[in-house]
């Protein structure tokens, strides 16, 4: 905001109340920075956050908790996913961890409560179902919802939050001593030549109603449904559910088109207004994650595991991190080292996935019915993900698929 423009901004204050920049006149908004008064027994480094999702809260938490009060920058008008969808935490996709929930709760100091514990998983394929049942995982709400984790995250936030506001990261690079990039995109990253694009999905979605059980999530595995990707079940509560397609069709309207598939093959009706679509969202890892003072997290760091498509665990410890090496001096790519080999192993999976017809799907599924499967599934002693990277690299082609 340059001097003298009296465009308002939201501010999401300490005290948890809303104000425009009109309205806190002891802010001053220049060009792509905001200066506050010094707050007195708080560290004066001088941190600027880049979006208010999973990475730049949990950055922001752990600052404060060493004494660093950084100015937290949204595009958007609230916290939260741009639309409502549903995503799982599934304990063996985060194996040493037992508990990722337990294990981010206690890092973080917070009391983050999941929508629900999953507790069953229906897999399916053209002609097989599976059901794992165990203690699987969490299920998480995205979107502008209250019970997001965004928001119960951002509760614990005594910082400012500017809403409304993208203010550009080379200027706040010279008036910080650190920027934190936690915009949720590849955007700066590959601007600042350090991005590479491993997988490009499409995403569509709406919300249902029905009577659901809010710990069972179902997955469809089926290239006429969603070509090189999955279809996802997941409830919000008894009364609504989410289901969206993520694939790699080869355009805006293949996605169209396959969503209407599952659509008529699930039978399900979309609750007027409640679909939405992602084209294009690029998943992939960077040379770097620090240029200068800026700090690259969550999915402008490569912390989008490209299996699933998820990263919620990652990019919190991303931001965890990211303050850690601000507050101690300590090296922000050595703390995130242990997520290269991780996303290494979850590319060999999805291109794995990738080369799979129905047919092979439905030995796969089949396969996961067998006592042994559902144990080693279940098992908290076992790193499931690299044991099925070794398995999946001899037949993954790092070339094909949704590759780049």
């Amino acid at each position: 905001m340059a001097p003298g423009d009296d465009t308002e901004k939201t501010i999401f204050t300490t005290s948890g109340s809303i104000f425009t920049t009109k309205e806190l006149n002891y802010r001053i908004l220049t060009i792509g920075n905001v200066h506050t008064k010094p707050k007195k027994g708080r560290c004066k480094i001088k941190v600027a956050i880049l979006g208010a999702g999973f990475a730049g809260l949990a950055c922001a938490r752990h600052l404060e908790q060493n004494g660093i009060y950084p100015d937290i920058f949204e595009k958007r008008h609230r916290v939260g996913e741009r639309f409502p969808n549903m995503e799982a935490i599934m304990h063996l996709m985060h194996r040493p961890i037992k508990d990722s929930l337990v294990y981010i709760n206690d890092l973080l100091d917070v009391d983050l409560q999941p929508a629900a514990v999953v507790h069953t998983v229906e897999m399916h394929s053209p002609n097989h179902k599976t059901i794992i049942n165990g203690n699987l995982g969490y299920s998480t709400i995205r979107g502008h919802d209250d019970r997001s984790w965004e928001y119960q995250l951002a509760r614990y936030i005594k910082s400012d939050i500017i809403f409304n506001t993208q203010p550009d990261y080379q200027e706040l690079a010279q008036e910080y001593d650190w920027v934190v990039v936690a915009t949720g995109d590849s955007i700066i990253s590959r601007d600042l030549g350090v991005w590479t694009t491993d997988i490009e999905p499409f995403l569509r979605g709406c919300i249902i109603k029905g009577d659901f059980d809010p710990g069972t999530i179902k997955l469809w595995f089926n290239q006429s449904l969603s070509k090189q990707g999955y279809v996802y079940f997941a409830p919000y509560d008894q009364d609504e559910a989410c289901i969206s397609v993520a694939a790699a069709p080869s355009s805006p309207e293949d996605i169209d088109t396959l969503w209407a598939k599952t659509v008529d093959y699930l039978g399900i009706t979309p609750e007027p207004g409640s679909e939405f679509k992602v084209e294009e969202y690029k998943i992939g890892r960077v040379a770097t994650r620090q240029v200068r003072n800026i700090l690259l997290t969550g999915n402008a760091g490569g912390f989008i595991e490209p299996f699933m498509g998820f990263g919620q665990v990652p990019s919190l410890l991303s931001g965890f991190y990211a303050a850690k090496a601000i507050a101690t001096g300590a090296d922000y790519n050595r703390l995130t080292s242990w997520f290269n080999t991780r996303y290494q192993n979850s590319l060999v999976l999805r291109n794995y996935m990738n080369q799979l017809d129905n047919k092979a799907f439905d030995r796969l599924v089949l396969a996961l019915s067998n006592k042994v499967s559902q144990s080693i599934i279940n098992s908290s002693h076992i790193v499931q993900l690299s044991i099925l990277a070794k398995m999946a690299a001899p037949r993954s082609k790092l070339s094909g698929g949704m590759n780049k």
